[in-house]
């Protein structure tokens, strides 16, 4: 089973309150529809937010329409015999530390709405924290592959991430842009490729229209311009990505077990009275 877990909603849905426009929303049906010609079986629609995540950024997904071929995993108004299982992603870019409270187990209720979550450090005390488990509801680390860091990924960092089974994103998105931003892809993408050697890597499109999506043999054939070789490459969009997905599930499952034993107190005592 192939995945794309990074099939992008607008700028617009980032922000709290956000909106999606009707031609929008047609282009992410198409861009889904496309998934499906390609052989993908499951994708995950990716919301990306600056900094707080709160309750008023799950708004917009409100707004959704059904798709035929689609199921949507929130939501009991799609069949569950959708060809396409379709997964909601966070991914929370952050460049403030006191920000990735809401990353934290205990730190936002809103985050257990999202099947997987991706944080996308703009620094490297950011990337430290979310690789060394400082938030426990993350599932992906995800670096922009589009721009100069200003810092190195370094073994000893992504080695923390990767023994807390957090994947470690690679959007091919970027490759299929200019000549500059083609230059800057190889070049990041390389380094995460030397610091991992291809373990826990997540191969992904970060496609906004369905011209942003390759099919799934033309990206193992692109990894090897990074010294990634076919089994490693395919592993990034099967079993590693399933691992996330069992990652993003594991960790709501025993969020919510534990908040029903500390609500269990309560509710005893509601019933007493």
């Amino acid at each position: 089973m192939f995945y794309d877990l990074n099939i992008q909603l607008p700028d617009s849905a980032g922000k709290p309150n956000g909106h999606i426009s009707p031609q929008d929303w047609a282009q992410i049906a198409q861009t889904l529809e496309q998934a499906l010609y390609f052989g993908y079986e499951t994708v995950a629609l990716n919301q990306i937010v600056r900094g707080k995540v709160t309750p008023a950024h799950l708004k917009v997904w409100e707004t959704l329409p059904e798709v035929p071929f689609a199921h949507y995993t929130w939501t009991a108004n799609t069949a569950a015999k959708g060809k396409l299982r379709v997964l909601r992603r966070l991914t929370n870019v952050l460049a403030d530390a006191s920000h990735g409270h809401a990353l934290t187990s205990n730190g936002n209720p809103s985050v257990l709405s999202y099947d997987i979550v991706a944080v996308r450090p703009e620094n490297e005390k950011i990337l430290f924290s979310a690789c060394n488990g400082a938030w426990d509801s993350v599932d992906i680390i995800s670096l922009d592959m589009a721009a100069r860091w200003g810092f190195f990924a370094k073994h000893k960092t992504i080695g923390l991430a990767m023994q807390h089974q957090y994947a470690l994103e690679i959007s091919y998105g970027e490759a299929l842009a200019d000549a500059a931003s083609r230059r800057q892809w190889v070049s990041n993408a390389a380094s995460v490729v030397r610091v991992t050697k291809g373990r826990n890597v997540l191969w992904t499109s970060a496609a906004s229209r369905p011209f942003g999506l390759r099919a799934p043999y033309d990206i193992v054939n692109l990894g090897g311009i990074l010294q990634l070789n076919g089994d490693l490459s395919k592993r990034a969009m099967t079993s590693n990505a399933r691992a996330v997905v069992m990652h993003g599930y594991t960790r709501r499952e025993t969020l919510r077990a534990v908040v029903a034993v500390d609500d269990e107190p309560q509710r005893k005592k509601q019933k007493v009275m």
